[in-house]
């Protein structure tokens, strides 16, 4: 299927580097510089028509793609972009949709409790919405923490991508079911501690100490937390 694919981060690397093997990548659309993130050398490396965002989707509908493809990529696509494809504009997003629509999937499943997994579905002006082309639940585990879930995610979204693009095509979109849920990057900062959370820091301070940790039991098992603390600005001068 001829694909002009929108990508950012490793993942989207990946695919691009598989659609470019599989002789169906027709263009590439990257962040602008400053935004990109391991895809600085595609342009040169695969040799097809790239864009920087943001782009002119007249050029980008020229080359007469099948499908555009969205994996990673952090713009909201407009109706002229959405009217490219001759089938269907696709984007791949690691949630279990409906569930953690929008920012951050790997965070909201160790907070609400919800389902993680990835998404291929249909792209409408509203993100994280439209028919769903197929989907694969991700389990997670009590020593998960968002940089593990996430990089499960990357891993299960390309092996998503790779069973299931061969015969995307003749898969049948389906209804995307209601509910769900949805946040924002704004909302990572409700998670912050403050006022009595900074105790349980203490705890957990006191408890890191090789081989010790503060253990707790979930699923029939015991788990031990060690935590790692370090300052995200230089702080108050210091005395002589």
């Amino acid at each position: 299927m001829r694909t002009v694919l929108c990508a950012n981060g490793a993942l989207g690397a990946r695919i691009a580097r598989s659609l470019h093997a599989s002789g169906e990548l027709t263009g590439l659309v990257l962040h602008a510089p400053e935004r990109q993130r391991d895809t600085q050398e595609l342009e040169v490396e695969l040799g097809v028509p790239t864009w920087t965002w943001p782009a002119d989707p007249r050029a980008v509908a020229d080359l007469h793609p099948e499908c555009l493809l969205s994996v990673l990529f952090g713009h909201r696509f407009d109706e002229n972009w959405l009217a490219i494809p001759n089938w269907l504009p696709v984007n791949l997003h690691p949630g279990l949709l409906p569930y953690n629509a929008g920012a951050n999937p790997n965070v909201w499943p160790l907070i609400d409790g919800t389902p993680a997994g990835t998404t291929l579905h249909v792209m409408t002006p509203v993100i994280d919405e439209g028919d769903l082309l197929t989907q694969v639940e991700v389990p997670t585990t009590p020593d998960d923490t968002a940089a593990t879930l996430y990089q499960k995610l990357m891993a299960a979204s390309f092996d998503l991508f790779e069973a299931a693009w061969p015969t995307i095509g003749s898969v049948v979109p389906q209804p995307m079911p209601a509910g769900g849920t949805r946040h924002r990057v704004a909302d990572l900062a409700l998670l912050d501690p403050a006022g009595a959370d900074l105790a349980v820091i203490d705890r957990l301070r006191a408890r890191t100490f090789a081989p010790f940790g503060a253990e707790f039991e979930r699923d029939g098992r015991r788990w031990k937390i060690q935590v790692t603390i370090e300052p995200v600005d230089d702080g108050p001068a210091q005395r002589p």
